[in-house]
């Protein structure tokens, strides 16, 4: 999974779909794991923090997008001209859009996924928030999901 994050920081859905098309599928029973058998890595995606921090980066970016050095970029119209401008010249803006609309579809297919691995109801005000809301849905999602299921060990 390491190296699937490391290269969608580059490559975004070129990694993206195949790891979707090739990992393993879910068993209609979860088994728990063992903690210790919960990589670092995993651990570091399953903290709260994870999504609160996604919340914060994204709502600055957006605010700072629209907000920040109107002296030089102007207003939020300016802006968005601008920003329509660049897409209809620059191919590797535009990809990203692409990228966004196959995230996008792929979300709920993944949300689902997750909350059944968590014995989460797919039916769930959560679920259906981050199913159906970009971003912000996910963001909450990943900050208030109930736990991986996972057990201490018994001895």
């Amino acid at each position: 999974m390491l190296p699937t994050v490391i290269g969608m920081q580059f490559l975004t859905s070129a990694f993206l779909l195949p790891y979707l098309a090739t990992r393993s599928a879910e068993g209609e029973m979860m088994e728990k794991i063992p903690r210790e058998d919960v990589s670092s890595v995993t651990q570091l995606a399953e903290s709260r923090i994870l999504g609160v921090a996604m919340g914060i980066v994204g709502t600055g970016s957006i605010l700072w997008g629209a907000f920040a050095r109107t002296e030089d970029f102007g207003d939020i119209a300016t802006r968005y001209s601008s920003l329509l401008d660049l897409l209809s010249i620059d191919r590797v803006g535009s990809s990203f859009l692409v990228d966004l609309a196959i995230f996008g579809l792929f979300q709920g297919w993944l949300v689902d996924d997750d909350a059944k691995r968590r014995g989460i109801d797919s039916n769930s005000p959560l679920t259906k928030a981050a199913k159906y809301i970009p971003f912000f849905g996910l963001a909450a999602y990943l900050t208030f999901r109930s736990e991986l299921l996972a057990v201490e060990d018994e001895q």
